[in-house]
């Protein structure tokens, strides 16, 4: 066993985090510093633990319960982050606690104020998922009318072949060439992009998928008439939470959407459900689209798949996306899968553990 010395307990008296314990069959608390005293100041330090409890918001409550149920004597906890409401503002707090082996009664714990660090990653995702949405948007927009320009100059090319116009055919192959070359040009910085944000270490955080997708999907239906598409978003719960890291499984959500703007016709729809029945969360990402042809539905997650189309409006692809998809899901322990029939529309599934 580790021996305390005063220095240590001046130290932990001292320090600016907060720590403290308390008897959970007394429901009482029996130690705690400064620190602690002077942020919950507001309750009755001396009183029940069942107002520290009331504090924690009700859907952390289960997960921070949870959490302590597994959890043996002597065995130090992770970082459990939930949130409290103290003085009518929301606290974001990281606990690490342990049951005492010689007194299974008490549990020990050092609290951590995340809230400013909680926030400025939240503002930091969200303009990651906005930037994402945009760069899809953007690249919907300029791919559609270079495709159009190739296309015509490729026509143009072959009908002028018959003649002598040098010059003519000259134009016409500098116009065929710098479309292909604006078209690459999207087409790779898409691709940068996604491999980039997949090219970190994983950092799995509890969160609300509702909100997550909201925040997302808004970015879309702004849009709506500019894409001359339909988003819609389905669920009955106003938080479904699991443990993702939210920048690669936000982008991999990105670039489902993203597939199914491209083979979704003028004035079609994009669906996204989310359901959780306290066993699994089902994520759902539909379209009325033109569907996959049955001959490519074995291989899609294959890398450099030979399902990869050229999308309705001239958006190309490197058969990259699908396989980098299920990498991400199957990083988080989920599961995906699709439904799709030629012309009409392809849904892809994502199952995951709830939070």
């Amino acid at each position: 066993m580790i021996r305390k010395t005063p220095l240590l307990d001046r130290f932990i008296a001292e320090d600016s985090l907060l720590y403290f314990s308390f008897n959970h069959k007394q429901l009482t608390l029996t130690e705690y510093n400064k620190a602690f005293a002077d942020f919950f100041q507001s309750i009755e330090i001396n009183g029940s633990y069942k107002n520290f409890v009331s504090l924690i918001m009700a859907d952390d409550l289960g997960h921070v319960e949870n959490t302590f149920q597994k959890l043996k004597p002597g065995e130090l906890s992770g970082n459990v982050e939930f949130r409290l409401v103290l003085q009518q503002r929301t606290y974001y707090i990281q606990l690490n606690a342990l049951i005492d082996e010689t007194d299974p009664d008490i549990i020990s714990g050092r609290i951590m104020d995340i809230t400013e660090q909680k926030l400025y990653q939240e503002k930091l995702v969200e303009f990651t998922n906005k930037k994402n949405a945009v760069l899809n948007i953007i690249s919907h927009d300029l791919a559609g009318p270079l495709g159009t320009i190739q296309m015509l100059s490729t026509l143009l090319k072959d009908h002028f072949k018959a003649n002598t116009e040098e010059r003519i055919i000259k134009i016409i192959n500098m116009i065929e060439s710098n479309s292909k070359r604006g078209i690459k040009m999207i087409q790779e910085f898409i691709k940068k992009e996604f491999l980039e944000s997949i090219g970190v270490e994983l950092q799995r955080k509890r969160c609300n998928l509702v909100q997550k997708l909201e925040n997302l999907l808004d970015e879309y239906k702004s849009s709506e008439p500019h894409l001359n598409l339909g988003f819609n978003f389905n669920c009955d719960q106003p938080e479904v939470y699991a443990f993702i890291d939210e920048v690669k499984f936000m982008q991999a959500i990105n670039n489902l959407i993203s597939n199914s703007i491209k083979f979704t016709q003028d004035q079609g729809t994009i669906s996204i459900g989310l359901q959780n029945d306290g066993k699994k969360v089902l994520l759902s990402i539909a379209d009325n689209g033109v569907g996959i042809p049955a001959q490519f539905h074995e291989k899609l997650f294959d890398k450099f798949n030979l399902a990869r189309r050229t999308g309705l409006r001239g958006e190309h692809s490197v058969g990259l996306g699908m396989s980098i998809i299920k990498t991400i899901v199957e990083w988080h322990e989920g599961k995906i899968w699709f439904e799709s029939e030629e012309n009409k529309g392809t849904t892809f599934f994502i199952e995951l553990s709830p939070g």
